[in-house]
């Protein structure tokens, strides 16, 4: 209700309530009204969750919004677990920081300040912890929790992204810091998928950050790739593991958790429409093909998809760094990168 601007939305709300205390049934005119306002909220939380900048830059990142204040406030723990790096937001009453670490919120600056330095200075002046203001703690979030048809009817990778932060389809989303949605040109023809994300990359909220993600971009670029032309993405997007002391140890996802994520992994496909998808691991290689995969019988051949793209099954990165020995791992790395070759090759065909 607080991202809707009906006048009478309170109103209703009391009224609705009013009739559920007193067992009364609500009519289908009061009933279509309350749901025309849910789907006006949907999708001004989405509008503005689109707006935030790519997760990839680490610096201060800048957004200018005109979005109501209430709306703002109710989504800053989603905003931040969208991007985990600094940012401020500015519509004309209110403005909104994450630096980091904590929220700090103030009111709308009175001037269009250009230099992003100079914004952030004033910015920190004028906020006052949100933790210690007791007007921010009245303030309800509103919540998408994406249903599977839901998904599927998006239409851009930003939509994706925005309705992914809220994902409650599987349990791994409670032990999980966040969702880590897939990220890289969205007019890519080539998109790799992994298995799910690991520690850093749910502590950073990026895909493919960790040690197999800085070998996959070097084995890439010396494949002749490039990941800014990619989309990277996995199969499932929580991290799930087990908590050993202070370390969290991956687990590998089971099939009701790759079932419950697979309608993102859809989505993402659906939208991009690459030429070719590289499958890394068995499990990305399962929620592609729809079935059980044995990487060393269908690796390094080109196999046809359903929507007519051409689909390509290779090693997971971290199975490279598990080899034993260092002439295996040279072996086995040469052979990733003929794969990886393989792959880019398949979009001049």
């Amino acid at each position: 209700m607080f991202a809707s601007e009906a006048p009478d939305r309170f109103q209703l709300l009391y009224f609705t309530l009013q009739l559920l205390r007193d067992g009364t049934s609500i009519s289908d005119e009061l009933s279509t009204r309350l749901q025309d306002l849910a789907t006006q909220t949907r999708h001004r939380v989405l509008d503005l969750r689109c707006q935030m900048p790519d997760a990839r830059n680490p610096d201060w990142q800048i957004i200018r919004t005109s979005h109501a204040s209430a709306l703002i406030d109710s989504q800053a723990s989603a905003l931040s677990n969208l991007r985990p790096a600094p940012w401020i937001l500015t519509a004309p009453d209110r403005t909104l920081c994450w630096d980091g670490q904590e929220y700090r919120f103030g009111p709308g600056l009175e001037k269009d300040i250009a230099d992003p330095a100079e914004l952030i200075a004033t910015v920190r002046e004028i906020a006052t912890a949100g933790a210690d203001n007791a007007w921010w703690d009245g303030i309800a979030p509103v919540r998408l929790h994406p249903v599977a048809s839901e998904i599927g009817s998006s239409t851009s990778l930003a939509s994706l992204r925005g309705q992914a932060i809220d994902c409650q389809m599987c349990d791994l989303c409670g032990p999980a810091i966040r969702t880590v949605s897939g990220e890289g040109d969205p007019e890519a023809r080539i998109i790799f998928v992994g298995e799910q994300p690991g520690d850093q990359e749910d502590l950073q909220g990026r895909p493919f950050v960790g040690p197999a993600g800085q070998l996959f971009d070097r084995a890439l670029k010396e494949a002749g790739g490039n990941r800014t032309e990619a989309w990277i993405t996995n199969a499932v997007k929580h991290f799930k593991f087990v908590p050993r002391g202070k370390r969290r140890i991956h687990q590998k996802p089971d099939s009701t958790e790759m079932a419950a994520c697979a309608p993102w992994l859809a989505a993402e496909r659906k939208v991009l429409a690459p030429k070719v998808t590289v499958m890394l691991g068995v499990t990305g290689a399962s929620a592609v093909l729809g079935r059980h995969v044995t990487v060393s019988r269908e690796r390094s051949r080109h196999i046809p998809l359903e929507d007519g793209s051409i689909g390509l099954v290779t090693v997971h990165p971290s199975y490279l760094l598990r080899l034993p020995d260092e002439e295996s791992k040279t072996r086995e790395y040469t052979k990733f990168v003929t794969d990886l070759r393989m792959a880019i090759s398949a979009l001049a065909g």
